[in-house]
């Protein structure tokens, strides 16, 4: 158990709910594959008694998002941990039912992208280590 008296589990999957604070939308360049799309917030939540607990900090982060959540909105949040945060999967909003999501490349577009890469690096590679060789 730790030391404080309201720390929260923090590894593994996190199913929390709470009141959204300080929500924030933002969008980070990525150069040639476009903007991504990230959503922060600081989740408030009580223990079984009411006292508060240590907010918790929630991303969420895709090519785009679905949905939106506002201050003061009571959410629940399923993602997993991260060095003390959580990436979110999905916010529900308990106050509208709205279901906020990241939008992601889809698989089919994603692999054939890596595997250009990866031959490409490998081809670099190959006349590195030939240049060296010879």
């Amino acid at each position: 158990m730790s030391d404080q008296p309201n720390a929260v589990a923090r590894s593994g999957a996190a199913h929390l709910r709470g009141v959204a604070r300080n929500v924030q939308y933002r969008s980070e360049g990525r150069g040639d594959n476009g903007a991504i799309q990230v959503l922060t917030f600081r989740l408030g939540q009580q223990d079984a008694v009411g006292t508060a607990l240590q907010p918790v900090l929630v991303e969420l982060r895709g090519t785009s998002l679905e949905g939106q959540v506002v201050d003061g909105e009571q959410v629940t949040v399923n993602g997993k941990w991260r060095r003390g945060s959580v990436v979110a999967q999905e916010i529900v909003s308990q106050s509208t039912g709205a279901v906020v999501r990241a939008r992601r490349p889809p698989l089919w577009v994603a692999v054939p992208v890596a595997v250009v890469f990866a031959a490409f690096f490998a081809f670099v590679l190959y006349f590195i280590v030939r240049g060296f060789a010879g």
